[in-house]
């Protein structure tokens, strides 16, 4: 075994037997560093395993980022999303409202947002080498990591789990005897974080791990009763919109809160005596968070304003309810109606409540969705204003060496979660979209591999197996009064879903890497994958009892249904790198990947149920990586081009097996399609550029950018708002970042380093016709931190600014017969003080 030191004080990790460890990375690609040094910009050795075996990372064949925890604190980041600042070609943001605790992730333009379990994520995120088979409850916190790395482009042949897009993995701190700390920060909006640590031995050879988090601060988008602060508006008056607050400030509460506790366990037996290594750990989190933040930008009359086809709605209201979806509910932006009580971008009318004029289906008759007829009312529905996991997982790796040749490597994982959210999508108090959703996820998953060197180690190899089975219970009351489903007058469009998805996939791989020469390595890599999901509906009235007819009665028997989806894929890797030189290393790769298909995800009738096939992707790269002047510049860049098949879309209408429109009283009303279809192919294209500058001792600057081309180049329905030469929603194309810190010592009392970060995002369109009220501007942030460590590093205190000129900006946009939006945190400060042991 290769044997080491761990922590945060120590430079390398120990590791196991060859593809039992990862990446051992810098936050940049220039520097691999421990703690101090991130802030000292001193270089130490970087070892990796990424692909399956012990390289020095210039020497691999592959587009990577990794993070360390220094510079996680350096940058102020504390949970995943944030890490996408400094990564090229990386997407991580939170989901808006309406979309449960998930997270949206794309690498070069490959990803999901839907939190749907009848569709697989994108991009593959790992816990110590553990499979997350979710986009919900994934935003994780970042307290008492190693690091965490990020691969770009298909992993097919080198990840446990096929990553179309690429692999995000997050390695935690391994247990070696000794040392730990006591973190604790306080700032904005009543932030208060502690965080600790404690290492210690148990018994000879026998090592242990203890580490918790907790996390709290006050929303930043307030909630506000309309009618309190509208006494006199004529809807309030006649009662239409109730008066909900007590208190004389009008407020109901806030969004985009954090109250979240978590807790690891770590054991790590590595006798002297064998070559054998056993890591076991056990975690726990509870997360107690308000609904994200959300913010009306448009109201019913204005939300196309601008479009393409802009509409006269300035009439539209919700009959039953009676009161008209309006500019007076938007708080801020050029629909605010002047001279409206706010004026503010961090405001919300949201009520979270309907008072209760819903009515129960009583007759569902053949027929397009207005045809329905609606029965007595159902009283009052109050959706959750949450955002909440509870979680817990354990896994286990064991590593043993055979020989001084071969060695073997287990890796077994058990993961299960509750989520709960709720929202007020329309952020109103008119009733239009309101929801409470809960998600009940377990999983498991083992992989098996052999590592070996042959032919005087100039012949690598990897042979492995991965069992992954997972099943997701999907319970939620769907309350959407405007859908045309029964009268204006009378609308019922209210139920209880309850789904459940079931996945099991198991692959076999092979990987073996030729160094024909010193300098010239070829590798090849081949993969098998066979899955089937199987996804059971299930639609109810509200109170429980009963199928709720609309969806689910004789003629339309919606309950009950089961689709499947099965598939068997190969995937194969080819790369070749070059050693030029000690100082530069050039290398090219086509490699292949795919993301699991899956069944219709909420259908309005059994005949939109059908299965869509897995997105494909064929990738061709070519880089180079670069150490110049003595090693102070690092200079690592690829230019990569994708071959897209199979893209997963919504279509605009839904079709048959035999790809035929469906008539109107089959499930194929324009609009009302809850299918998804593997509806064209595209093309992306671009280019990822880091660099890490050192032009004297403690001056580091560093920084990155990427450029993702993205274009549909065919169209395989007719029944799609895409077509060819048209961008992918959600994803920008230039983004870049950059960084300075310098490390002022101060003799006899220790070290003061400022650090400032500049980001910058780019806009994109927010739906397929590009227009103007969805699509999300570009935005620049400025983060700066200022630390002071004592002499013998055992004190630090930070202060840090986060947005640090209070830049207004929206992280996304939804839209419906409105517009919301989810904007960015506003300027933040906090002051840490952090005692090492």
């Amino acid at each position: 075994m290769t044997s080491g030191t761990s922590g945060l004080s120590k430079s390398m990790l120990r590791v196991g037997t060859a593809g039992a460890c990862a990446l051992m990375l810098s936050s940049s690609p220039a520097l691999a560093q421990s703690e101090g040094d991130a802030e000292r910009g001193r270089d130490t050795t970087i070892v990796v395993t990424a692909q399956m075996r012990e390289q020095v990372l210039q020497d691999v064949p592959l587009s990577i980022t990794a993070v360390t925890s220094d510079m996680l604190e350096a940058r102020s980041q504390t949970s995943l999303p944030q890490i996408s600042d400094q990564t090229p070609s990386l997407i991580l943001q939170q989901n808006p409202s309406g979309s449960g605790n998930s997270m949206r992730a794309f690498i070069r333009g490959v990803g999901q947002a839907d939190q749907s379990p009848s569709v697989e994520p994108g991009v593959g995120i790992y816990i110590d080498d553990i499979y997350f088979g979710t986009v919900t409850a994934s935003a994780f916190d970042l307290s008492d990591l190693e690091r965490i790395e990020v691969l770009r482009g298909p992993q097919g042949t080198l990840a446990g789990m096929n990553s179309a897009g690429g692999a995000i993995k997050l390695y935690s701190r391994k247990p070696n005897g000794e040392g730990g700390y006591v973190e604790a920060s306080i700032g904005s909006f009543q932030r208060r974080d502690v965080k600790a640590s404690a290492d210690f031995t148990v018994a000879r050879d026998l090592y242990a791990r203890i580490s918790g988090v907790t996390r709290n601060r006050d929303g930043y988008v307030t909630r506000y009763d309309y009618a309190c602060l509208n006494p006199n508006d004529p809807d309030v008056v006649s009662g239409a919109i109730p008066r909900l607050a007590s208190g004389s400030d009008c407020e109901l509460g806030t969004l985009g809160n954090q109250q979240m506790y978590a807790m690891r366990g770590q054991l790590r037996f590595a006798p002297s005596s064998i070559p054998l290594e056993i890591n076991l750990s056990g975690d726990y989190t509870r997360d107690t968070s308000e609904t994200q933040a959300s913010v009306l930008i448009a109201s019913a009359e204005s939300a196309n304003a601008g479009s393409a086809n802009p509409t006269d709605r300035s009439g539209l209201s919700i009959p039953y309810q009676g009161v008209a979806y309006d500019d007076r509910f938007v708080p801020y932006g050029q629909y605010r109606r002047a001279g409206a009580v706010l004026n503010d971008g961090f405001a919300s009318y949201a009520n979270f409540y309907d008072p209760g004029v819903m009515y129960s289906a009583i007759a569902a008759p053949p027929g397009p969705p207005s045809a329905y007829v609606a029965g007595e009312p159902l009283g009052p529905f109050i959706a959750e204003s949450a955002s909440q996991v509870d979680g817990w997982g354990v896994s286990g790796s064991i590593s043993y060496e055979l020989s001084d040749k071969l060695s073997l490597l287990s890796i077994t994982g058990y993961r299960e979660y509750e989520s709960l959210s709720g929202s007020d999508n329309d952020n109103s108090p008119v009733v239009f979209i309101q929801d409470t959703t809960r998600f009940y996820h377990h999983q498991f998953s083992q992989e098996l591999r052999l590592s070996g060197n042959l032919l005087d180690d100039t012949v690598h190899f990897t042979l492995g197996g991965f069992y992954y089975d997972a099943s997701t219970r999907y319970e939620g009351r769907i309350h959407t009064p405007f859908s045309g489903f029964c009268p204006a007058a009378t609308p019922c469009f209210s139920f209880i879903n309850d789904d459940t998805a079931d996945l099991n996939s198991y692959a076999g791989f092979a990987n073996v890497a030729w160094d024909i020469t010193p300098s010239l390595t070829l590798e090849s890599g081949l993969r098998f994958t066979h899955e089937q999901k199987d996804y059971t509906y299930a639609r109810y009235n509200p109170d429980g009892d009963g199928e709720y007819l609309p969806l689910s009665n004789p003629q339309n028997p919606l309950t009950g249904q089961i689709g499947k989806y099965e598939e068997t894929l190969t995937d194969y890797r080819l790369a070749a790198s070059y050693r030029v030189s000690e100082s530069l290393m050039l290398f090219a790769q086509f490699a292949t990947g795919f993301k699991g298909g899956g069944v219709a995800p909420r259908p309005y009738s059994f005949q939109q149920i059908r299965p869509f096939g897995a997105e494909k992707i064929k990738s061709y790269e070519a880089g180079f990586k670069a150490d110049l002047l003595d090693r102070a510049v690092r200079l690592n860049a690829t230019a990569f081009y994708m071959d897209y098949e199979g893209y997963q879309g919504v279509p605009q209408v839904c079709l048959d097996a035999d790809g035929e429109q469906l008539p109107a009283d089959q499930g194929g009303v324009p609009g009302l399609c809850g299918q998804y279809l593997n509806i064209g192919d595209a093309r992306v294209q671009g280019f990822e550029l880091e660099t890490t500058i050192e032009p004297v001792w403690g001056l580091v600057f560093d920084g990155s950018m990427s450029l993702t081309d993205f274009e549909f180049t065919s169209i395989n329905y007719p029944t799609t708002s895409i077509v060819v030469g048209a961008k992918r929603p959600g994803i920008g194309e230039f983004k870049w970042a950059a960084g300075v810190q310098y490390t002022l010592d101060i003799a006899g009392v220790g070290s003061l380093t400022p650090r400032f970060d500049v980001v910058y995002t780019p806009g994109y369109c927010g739906n397929f016709t590009c227009d103007p009220n969805v699509n999300v501007d570009d935005y620049t942030l400025a983060n700066a931190r200022l630390t002071f460590r004592s002499e013998d590093e055992d004190w630090s205190v930070s202060l840090e600014a986060t947005n640090l000129f209070d830049s207004y900006y929206y992280l996304n946009k939804f839209s419906s017969f409105y517009v919301t939006g989810q904007p960015g945190r506003p300027q933040e400060f906090a002051l840490t003080v952090r005692r090492n042991f």
